[in-house]
Order: C-alpha cells, then structure tokens, then sequence
C-alpha cells in the first residue's frame, strides 16, 4: 500500500489533520502529532492523535472511522487516507521522540516557508499524545491541481 517515497512523506513533518465522527455521526477535525507506518503493505499506522482534544479522544476507539490528511508545508504535497482504528495505546518514550521530531520538522518547515519567528511556532511543540492503531483501506491524492482526489492505493 505505501511505498518507500509515501512512508518518507509520512515520516517527515507534514501537517496531520484526523477526522473522526461520533456515535451521532458527528463529524470532528483535530491535529495529529505525527505518523509512523507500521506494515506498509497492510497499511497499518500509529496515529499520535492530540490526547487534550476530548471530543477527538472520545471518537478514537476500536471500529471507528477515521480519515487522515496529510501536507507538506513547502511544497503543498498532499494525501489522504481512511480506515479504521484498530486499537489504543499508551505512549512510549518512542512516541514521545516521534512527537518531538514531527513538532521540530513541522515547525521548521512553517518557518522556512512562511517566516513566523520559531518563539512563536513553538507552540506547536508541547503535546501530550495518544497513540492509535489505524489500518487504512483507501489514500487519495490531494495535492491541488487536476491530479486532486485520484485514488492512489486500495487495500
């Protein structure tokens, strides 16, 4: 499912973006702290998911929809994938690295691109994460241009 340049997108610092809904079918967006592939060809993640989003950690259980976008500051790059949570976990002190270098590579990258002052990106930095299981059935291609929404892999 994932090649070797998707699992190196998805390793870098790119914006993480997690929809999920309720038992309601409310939709719900929150921020994403960082991916790793776990089985490229399953398609299986870790989502570290924004564990201060109550609403977010509420919808992230075993069986529930989700839908992850993900883009690349500088150069727009973008993907989209949906599946299900398999499961949820307790982070590790490898969770917490994988948060440090996504929030360091993320905010260099919106720095670079943009200029903001790194101070004031370092908000970005101090999150307390909740690491999810995600197994992906379908990715889209969403970086803008006539390309955007073609199906790039299904399981």
């Amino acid at each position: 499912m994932f090649d070797k340049s998707t699992i190196e997108f998805l390793h870098s610092g790119c914006a993480v973006l997690i929809g999920t809904v309720d038992d309601n079918g409310q939709p719900h967006a929150s921020r994403g702290c960082g991916v790793t592939v776990l089985d490229a060809e399953v398609g299986r993640l870790r989502l570290l998911a924004d564990a201060s989003d109550a609403k977010l950690v509420a919808n992230l259980k075993p069986g529930a929809l989700v839908a992850i976008t993900v883009a690349s500051v500088p150069t727009f790059q973008s993907m989209q994938m949906k599946g299900r949570v398999v499961g949820v976990e307790t982070a590790t002190g490898a969770d917490e690295a994988k948060s440090r270098q996504y929030a360091a590579d993320f905010i260099r990258d919106i720095h670079e691109s943009d200029g903001q002052p790194m101070d004031v990106l370092g908000r970005w930095a101090d999150r307390t994460i909740l690491p999810c299981i995600v197994e992906i059935d379908s990715s889209f291609d969403q970086t803008p241009g006539p390309l955007a929404g073609t199906a790039l892999a299904r399981r």
